[in-house]
C-alpha cells in the first residue's frame, strides 16, 4: 500500500507546514533582511525539513512528489498570471519552479529506479536525500553567507565554502566516502552561473550518486 491513513495525516502537516514557512516565515525575513534571505529561508525550512521529517513519517514518496509537482504548478500560475509572491519570487530568476521541481524528480527517479529505497536502512533513500540536502541547507547556508559578506547576490569564495563544509560533511556522514565527493560535485555545480543551481546540484549529484552506489 503507497498510502495509507497516516500517510495523509502526516503529509497534511507537513504541506501545511510548508504554507506556513512560504506565506508567512519567509515574509518576516524578506523584511528583515531581502527576498534572498527569504528564499533560502525557505529552502531550508520548508524543503529541508520534508526531506529530513518525511521517511520517518511516510510510508511511501509519494506525498511529497505530488506536493512538489503540485507547488510547481501553483508557484508557475502565480507567475503566469502576474500574481507574483514578492517576499520571495523575483521576476528574472524563476529559481523556486526548479527548486520544487528537482526535489520531486529526484524522489520520482529515485522510487522508478529504486523501488525499494524508501526505507531507513537502505542506502539508496540517502542517495535521494542527499542531494535535496545540498539544494536545502548546502544551497541555504550559501546564500545566507554570501548576502551576509558581500550584501548582494554573488557567487563568491566565502558561500562556496560554506557549502562545500555542510554538503562534503553531509555527504561523508550518510555514504562514507562516495558521498563527500559528491558533496565536493555539489559545491561545484553551484558555482556554474549558466545552468540553475536547482536543477544541477540536485539532478547530477542524484545520478553521481545512484551510479556509484549502484554498480560499484
Amino acid at each position: 500500500m503507497i498510502l495509507t491513513l497516516t500517510d495523509v495525516l502526516w503529509g497534511s502537516l507537513l504541506i501545511v507546514w510548508v504554507a506556513v514557512v512560504t506565506l508567512y516565515i519567509s515574509k518576516i525575513f524578506a523584511k528583515k533582511f531581502n527576498i534572498y534571505v527569504a528564499r533560502k529561508v525557505i529552502h531550508m525550512m520548508g524543503g529541508g525539513v520534508v526531506a529530513i521529517l518525511s521517511p520517518f513519517l511516510l510510508s511511501s514518496p509519494l506525498i511529497p512528489i505530488l506536493s512538489a509537482y503540485l507547488l510547481t504548478v501553483y508557484l508557475l500560475i502565480h507567475r503566469k498570471e502576474g500574481k507574483m509572491l514578492s517576499w520571495f519570487q523575483d521576476k528574472q530568476d524563476i529559481g523556486e519552479i526548479y527548486f520544487t521541481f528537482s526535489f520531486g524528480t529526484v524522489l520520482l527517479l529515485s522510487w522508478i529506479l529504486q523501488p525499494t529505497f524508501w526505507s531507513i536502512n537502505s542506502k539508496f533513500l540517502y542517495v535521494a536525500l542527499l542531494p535535496l540536502f545540498y539544494m536545502s541547507f548546502g544551497d541555504g547556508v550559501t546564500g545566507i553567507i554570501r548576502n551576509y559578506v558581500y550584501k548582494k547576490r554573488v557567487k563568491g569564495f566565502w558561500g562556496s565554502l560554506g557549502m562545500l563544509i555542510i554538503s562534503s560533511s553531509l555527504g561523508f556522514v550518510f555514504l562514507s566516502i562516495p558521498g563527500l565527493i559528491s558533496g565536493i560535485l555539489a559545491t561545484f555545480l553551484e558555482r556554474i552561473k549558466k545552468i540553475d543551481d536547482n536543477l544541477t546540484v540536485s539532478l547530477v549529484s542524484f545520478l553521481f550518486l545512484y551510479i556509484v552506489i549502484k554498480f560499484f
